[in-house]
Order: C-alpha cells, then sequence, then structure tokens
C-alpha cells in the first residue's frame, strides 16, 4: 500500500501544492482497503459516504434499468472512485460501483474529507479542481451520447481511452457506448477495415 500512498501524493501534487502538514494530516485518515472482483463498493439506491482513491485494480459504475445492467463510465489505478453526487449531497446514489478486478484503495469518509476542506485551504481547492474535473467528464459524456453516431463514440474512447479496451471486458464497453455487444463486433470490424483500405 505504500506504492499506492506514494502515486496518491503524486497525483495530488500535480494539481496543488501540498504541505507537509497538510499531507500527514491526511495521510492519517486514509483508510487501506481491499475490493475482490464482483464486489459492491457502493449500491444503488444507497448512500455513498466514502471517496477511494485506487491504488490496484479498476471499477465499473452501472445503473439498472429494466432488469438490465447499463454501464457508464470506469475507474482505474491512480484515480479517484466514489459515486460522487452521492457523497456530496448524502443522497441515494443512482449508480452502483463494481471492482472488475481485486482491487486495493485508500479510503477517505465524508467527515474527514469535510474536516480537511475546513482546517487546509489547499484541500478547498483541490476539491474544486476535482469537481471541475468530474463536470467535464459529464459534459463530454452527455455530449457524445446525444450528439456522436456508435462509430464516433468508439473511435473517441479508443483515441481517449484506450486502457478500456485492454482492461474491460466487450460486453460492458459496449453498454457503455450504447450498443449491444454485436453492434459493437460490427463497428470494430468496419473501423478495421477503413484502417487497412
Amino acid at each position: 500500500m505504500q506504492n499506492g500512498i506514494a502515486a496518491l501524493q503524486v497525483f495530488m501534487m500535480q494539481m496543488v501544492k501540498l504541505d507537509e502538514a497538510a499531507w500527514n494530516d491526511m495521510q492519517q485518515r486514509l483508510k487501506p482497503r481491499a475490493y475482490k472482483k464482483k464486489q459492491l463498493f457502493i449500491a444503488e439506491g444507497k448512500v455513498c459516504r466514502e471517496i477511494a482513491f485506487i491504488c490496484k485494480g479498476s471499477f465499473r459504475y452501472y445503473k439498472m434499468l429494466d432488469g438490465i445492467e447499463v454501464t457508464t463510465f470506469f475507474s482505474f489505478e491512480h484515480n479517484w472512485v466514489s459515486a460522487y453526487t452521492s457523497f456530496l449531497l448524502r443522497s441515494p446514489s443512482f449508480v452502483s460501483v463494481e471492482a472488475m478486478e481485486d482491487c486495493e484503495v485508500l479510503v477517505l469518509n465524508y467527515e474527514d474529507m469535510q474536516y480537511l476542506y475546513n482546517h487546509y485551504m489547499v484541500f478547498e481547492r483541490f476539491g474544486r479542481l476535482m469537481a471541475e474535473y468530474l463536470v467535464t467528464c459529464l459534459d463530454e459524456r452527455m455530449h457524445s451520447l446525444l450528439l456522436k453516431t456508435p462509430e464516433e463514440r468508439y473511435l473517441k474512447t479508443l483515441t481517449d481511452n484506450s486502457i478500456y479496451f485492454e482492461r474491460v471486458p466487450q460486453h460492458y464497453i459496449a453498454s457503455y457506448l450504447g450498443v449491444a455487444p454485436e453492434s459493437l463486433s460490427r463497428i470494430r470490424k468496419r473501423v478495421m477495415q477503413k484502417a487497412i483500405s
């Protein structure tokens, strides 16, 4: 887990300048935890009381619609995982978040995050930057689903998030792109044929 703490420090220092006191205080509040593949970080309808930095592994976000799991997002190593709206508003989560692989994380609960916000200006700045990043991601995702064709969504994901195609099962990618698995196979075939010709 020491590697995970070092990775978290690097991640945060890329966004804000953390002094030793603030970093030490945060470290004392982090709780290491492991998740087995398929284990839930949070279930849809429950209030998410934690955020976590992923040291190892990956998570999938999904919503149940008419008995079908619709994948909405993924999180990988050296990034955060949470049902963030639920975490901020103390409201039931719109999604479930599930480990796609065995995972190791560093957990920070809501009360500790509020403490850090209230005692260190640098954490307020970090929280704002993270919120801006998430709003941008959400805006891009909405734009993609509403205005792009499935093939355009596939190509953008291939360009911006190639890790998905290395680490995520194809049926989850299909769900994320809003297509059936067989449609994703056809899209991949068309794209490959265009690249060859």
